[in-house]
């Protein structure tokens, strides 16, 4: 374990914080929160602020900004005491997407004037330091921890629900919706009974794709779930035969981590760090946007009960003595106090 050379003072600043009290129940959970929660039991002087209140605060040492908005902006432009660190969290950053020149603009401002950017893997330190000239000797690589308390493996043995695979994510066309889809007519075709269930919170195309599951024919093997809880989300990882992440573009997935932990097979895309959460044996990792890749993949897992489940043990493992939320906070700790004492990552 760490042990810091004195009480440093955090503040840690995220969207989750603006956010209204029933979105925050949905993600009790994310990034921020389970940081800053480390970091106060490890003994440390944590304020958290979402970015529409953050305001040139001062007497920290560290002032740590999660996500492009304001507070970012902010934290690069002013003056100040405090060591900015800066993570995005934005998967469009790093997979060669269009954010607009605006926001172009105010990503390389924000990444060129941290005194330190953590990367959730080693695929976005390679693409922050080509798109946008970022010193490699600035970044950081720190993967996100997963709470095991809650993403763990069923107590009873897992037994899955025939043929139920599962996205969760944003309702958005960057998440890869239309693809999964897409992949369900080619799906049923060896498996009838198939049928997916999509949790989201963002819903804002969600008319469109309640258009498109009746123009594909599918209406009877989709289901719109909306919203579910971290426990409701562990439960059912732990029970679906799959869980499909179609996604475009992502930095490391949260849900697939989570999964992983749960015991759950993954199909994911080849986006963003997929490939370093996913090592050979731990999933099945198919070209983004590539339907009936994806639709393949999904047979293969459905088509096969023992590899499914082998599948499922292996990342469970991986994940579990990977992805520690431990491991997250020493290596935070670390950086902050390399730049609460030397002002500087090196």
């Amino acid at each position: 374990m760490i042990t810091h050379m004195k009480t440093l003072r955090i503040c840690v600043v995220g969207g989750i914080f603006d956010k209204a009290e029933d979105y925050r129940r949905y993600h009790a959970i994310s990034p921020e929160t389970t940081l800053a929660a480390g970091l106060r039991a490890r003994g440390l002087d944590v304020v958290t602020e979402g970015h529409s209140g953050y305001r040139r605060l001062s007497g920290f040492d560290i002032v740590h900004v999660h996500h492009l908005g304001p507070a970012a902006v902010a934290a690069a432009t002013w003056r100040r005491s405090a060591r900015f660190v800066f993570t995005s969290h934005n998967p469009f950053l790093m997979n060669g997407i269009s954010i607009g020149w605006k926001r172009t603009i105010a990503a390389r401002w924000v990444l060129m004037r941290a005194d330190a950017v953590v990367a959730l893997s080693e695929a976005e330190e390679r693409s922050l330091a080509k798109r946008f000239g970022v010193p490699e000797r600035r970044i950081r690589i720190i993967p996100n921890g997963v709470d095991t308390r809650v993403f763990r493996p069923a107590e009873a043995v897992r037994h899955d629900v025939q043929n139920l695979l599962l996205c969760v994510g944003q309702m958005r066309q960057f998440k890869g919706t239309d693809h999964i889809l897409e992949a369900i007519p080619l799906i049923r075709a060896s498996h009838p009974t198939v049928k997916l269930m999509l949790v989201y919170q963002t819903d804002v195309e969600l008319p469109r794709y309640r258009n498109m599951v009746e123009r594909l024919g599918i209406a009877d093997a989709v289901v719109f779930a909306g919203p579910r809880t971290a426990a409701q989300l562990a439960d059912l990882y732990s029970k679906v035969s799959v869980l499909v992440s179609p996604s475009l573009a992502e930095c490391l997935s949260t849900v697939v981590l989570e999964a992983m932990c749960c015991g759950c097979a993954v199909v994911a895309t080849n986006v963003g760090g997929i490939r370093e959460q996913l090592p050979p044996g731990k999933g099945l990792i198919v070209p983004a946007g590539d339907t009936v890749k994806l639709a393949a993949a999904i047979c293969r897992f459905l088509s096969d009960p023992a590899l499914r489940e082998r599948s499922g043990n292996e990342a469970k493992d991986y994940a579990l003595s990977t992805y520690t939320i431990s491991s997250m906070i020493d290596r935070h700790i670390a950086l902050y106090e390399r730049l609460a004492a030397n002002g500087a990552v090196h």
